[in-house]
């Protein structure tokens, strides 16, 4: 165990959290990351959580919170000191808040105290959450601010008219998540499975689960921006929402090439530029060359409101038919077979958080070293920084809708869609992910036509899978509808082949496990996929796997995602342990197997 004096936050941040020092201690739990020991309570998850949309000015409010688990109901005490604390933003039923507790009520309160800087004193006041699992009720000294629904994404409140003038800052947040005691998008996600874990499904994770933040604008500032590279005419497309509806306001974009401006445009803010990008590098995993971007809001006068900086990769994915009609999947035109495993994005000490930023990288770092040029995000949505780290490093991603297995009420259907909708506009600008998957094997299927072609028309740039496996070959639940066409094929791996209106992949083979010694969550089980003696054996069917893969791939096969990256608490089939330290397929072997499955070509497509 170690035990941290927690004061003030550090000065870089300038923000008073407590007015005396407190004490964090990483709860026992059956696993630790080799990260575990790097979290630091007064800087936890200092980066700058949106890359995609960054400004200069902001403040980190992750750390030390006060605690305290309540019923519905009970009346909110403001300006009293609750009586724990916890380390935020990690779930309550992780080690790493400090806590490591399921509540029958579901539900707890959060506070802190925040003071601002003084030159923030003539701006608006932007408060972030990067996600909240799973309804975020948000009071600012005293005064309801707003509420939130949806366990995934990220939201913001303008706190401007709730401030102090001078003097400390009461935040407080009551969350309420009923897990997957109601039809609501929990994933993974199991009460039952806190103190008895066993198959598919894993811990909770409730609460603040993203980073905290706060951001200083002008009144008229940016809002959200989309950014859509179009290759084949060599231009890039943009489109900002504003704070306030104005036919005045000016956006100037400035694209660099990493050294220097290229190009330039500016026009009015409510209306998509277009800007010629002759004789572009292309992203690809290969090389993913990512361009700086420079957003500017300003007027007629000049006079600059905002300033944002992003970035976007010049890539296309498509599908396009072979000779012989089957369709494969493209990536800038060239026909790319897709090899990745399925990742589920669970931490032993974690849970959903990982315990920092290094470990996100890690992961994806290590994801490219075994071979693999994309990765299946399964039943999870990710940070920001991960889907950074997978643009910057080189990795596509198929990313999931997480899901439930209930059946919905009208009314969880349309918080459903608003969340589909969310994950992809939160999403849609970086270049890593090139393939929505509406559902997953029918769990909480319903109009599955409808929302894949609803998906599809909100974002034609990218491919749409809308029900990943079990359909195929099946008349009364397959549906002609989105890119690709998935099956799900465990030991061995079989598609389904010839398809000319979508491309055929394997969405899930594999599941070659063992128990790894000293390294497993339950040592008493029960465990799903140990079959397998050790490393040697797992590693050889490993090679015969991905030498049926090769042979399917003859047919037309234009992706496969091995199941899975690591093991996640009783189900035992990771090339990774859950902590992430020990091997268990040889490196070697697997990033060679992996390597061979994109050097024979299939049939070119018909041009």
């Amino acid at each position: 165990m170690r035990i941290y004096a927690f004061g003030l936050l550090a000065a870089i941040l300038s923000v008073s959290l407590v007015s005396h020092a407190q004490e964090w201690e990483l709860a026992e739990a059956p696993l630790y990351t080799p990260w575990a020991d790097k979290v630091n309570p007064e800087q936890v998850l200092p980066e700058y959580p949106r890359p995609m949309m960054m400004r200069d000015a902001w403040l980190n409010l992750n750390g030390l919170w006060e605690f305290s688990p309540v019923e519905q109901g009970t009346p909110i005490r403001f300006g009293k000191k609750l009586d724990q604390h916890i380390l935020v933003p990690y779930p309550w039923e992780s080690a790493l808040s400090g806590q490591r507790v399921q509540l029958d009520s579901r539900r707890a309160r959060y506070r802190r105290t925040f003071e601002l800087p003084a030159a923030w004193a003539e701006q608006d006041l932007l408060l972030h959450f990067g996600a909240v699992d799973w309804e975020a009720s948000v009071y600012l000294n005293g005064q309801f601010v707003g509420q939130h629904r949806g366990g995934f994404d990220a939201f913001s409140l303008d706190i401007t008219a709730f401030l102090k003038e001078k003097g400390p800052q009461e935040l407080i947040v009551e969350v309420y998540d009923p897990g997957n005691d109601e039809a609501i998008a929990y994933g993974k996600q199991s009460n039952d499975r806190f103190s008895n874990p066993q198959r598919f499904s894993y811990t909770p994770a409730s609460g603040i689960w993203q980073t905290v933040w706060l951001e200083p604008v002008a009144d008229w500032h940016i809002t959200d921006l989309h950014l859509v590279p179009h290759l084949d005419h060599t231009y890039l497309s943009v489109e900002i929402d504003m704070s306030h509806l104005s036919r005045e306001k000016l956006i100037k974009v400035e694209i660099s090439d990493s050294s220097q401006i290229i190009a330039t445009s500016q026009g009015l803010a409510h209306q998509t530029l277009e800007i010629d990008l002759p004789n572009p590098r292309h992203w690809s995993p290969e090389d993913p060359f990512l361009y700086p971007v420079k957003i500017t809001l300003t007027d007629s006068a000049g006079t600059v409101y905002d300033v944002v900086d992003s970035y976007f990769g010049m890539r296309k994915i498509s599908i396009e038919p072979s000779r012989a009609g089957a369709q494969q999947l493209m990536l800038n035109n060239e026909v790319y077979f897709q090899m990745g495993p399925l990742d589920q994005g669970y931490w032993p000490d974690g849970i959903f958080t990982a315990p920092t930023d290094e470990a996100l990288k890690w992961d994806i770092v290590k994801m490219k070293e075994f071979g693999f040029n994309m990765v299946r995000k399964h039943i999870k949505i990710e940070p920001q920084r991960w889907y950074y780290w997978c643009d910057k490093i080189g990795l596509l991603v198929w990313q999931d809708m997480p899901s439930t297995h209930k059946f919905r009420s009208e009314a969880m259907e349309i918080q459903f869609e608003s969340e589909l909708q969310s994950m992809i506009k939160t999403h849609w600008n970086h270049p890593s992910i090139v393939n929505w998957v509406v559902f997953n094997e029918h769990w909480g299927l319903y109009d599955p036509v409808r929302l894949t072609e609803f998906v599809m028309a909100l974002d034609p740039s990218r491919l749409v899978t809308g029900n990943s496996g079990i359909d195929a070959g099946k008349p009364d639940v397959d549906f002609e509808v989105g890119h690709i066409k998935d099956d799900h094929s465990y030991r061995p791996p079989t598609v389904t082949f010839a398809n000319d209106k979508r491309a055929v992949v394997c969405g899930e083979y594999g599941a070659i496990g063992y128990l790894p010694q000293d390294h497993t969550w339950d040592v008493d089980g029960p465990w799903v996929h140990y079959n397998y003696a050790g490393l040697e054996e797992a590693t050889a069917e490993y090679e015969r796997f991905v030498d049926m893969l090769i042979e399917f791939k003859r047919e037309h096969l234009s992706a496969a995602v091995y199941t899975q990256w690591t093991d996640v608490e009783n189900e035992m089939n990771g090339i990774y342990s859950y902590d992430r330290k020990v091997i268990k397929l040889d490196q070697a072997r697997v990033t060679a197997a992996n390597q061979s499955t994109y050097q024979e070509a299939p049939q070119d497509p018909e041009r």
